[in-house]
């Protein structure tokens, strides 16, 4: 199988990467879909297809269960599995995907490395933030830091956030081992939501998530 790896991390929560390689016949003979869920994917391209498979297969793997629990969503389409208090989220790239579940508020983003990164870093790296992500890491950062803003966007679960003025990450010194810092929301109310931020490069990938401070919003 090509799960790429599977660990318990802060806060007991539970992440997974699997690189796919298996066809859809392989994931459909796997899962056992409801019907809403059948209707689901049929609406989508075969590669987005095959990315919803892989993905929900890596929540069934979490569950350690013979019997597979399908997946929901809330009004606000955000991913969440029943009949636990468990917040759940979903990525995937060229080839991978990746899931987290997790007792309080997370997101996830997994990418490939894209050369043409700073041609849209603009549109998500605030003034604050573009004076600490200079030299020669400055694409490395420019990656955590779309992904940061993907994964935050994920945990609030409410659309109508801006990646510049409400989506923020603190600084940090980056590595090609992964590394952590925080990250947070400044939402319009006033509130503010605080997260721990990881990251994890590899030669293909950039994977980041957010679990949210158990503190929660201040």
């Amino acid at each position: 199988m090509p799960l790429r790896f599977a660990r318990q991390i802060p806060h007991t929560a539970l992440l997974g990467v699997w690189a796919i390689e298996e066809n859809y016949a392989w994931f459909a003979n796997s899962l056992v879909l409801t019907s809403d869920e059948k209707e689901e994917v049929d609406k989508l391209a075969e590669r987005s297809r095959l990315d919803w498979m892989a993905t929900r297969y890596l929540i069934h793997l979490f569950t350690g269960s013979t019997k597979r629990v399908s997946g929901a969503k809330d009004v606000f389409g955000r991913p969440y599995h029943p009949g636990t208090n468990y917040h759940l989220s979903l990525s995937h790239t060229n080839g991978y995907a990746a899931a987290i579940l997790s007792p309080v508020a997370t997101g996830i983003d997994i990418q490939s490395w894209d050369y043409r990164m700073h041609r849209v870093a603009h549109k998500f790296v605030n003034e604050e933030e573009q004076a600490w992500i200079g030299g020669p890491n400055q694409d490395a950062y420019q990656h955590v830091l779309w992904g940061a803003k993907e994964s935050l966007y994920k945990a609030h679960g409410r659309r109508q956030l801006n990646f510049l003025t409400n989506l923020h990450c603190e600084a940090f010194d980056y590595s090609e081992s992964g590394g952590q810092t925080e990250a947070f929301i400044s939402l319009p109310s006033g509130m503010t939501r605080v997260f721990d931020l990881y990251y994890l490069p590899s030669r293909e990938t950039m994977l980041v998530y957010v679990i949210e401070q158990t503190a929660g919003p201040r």
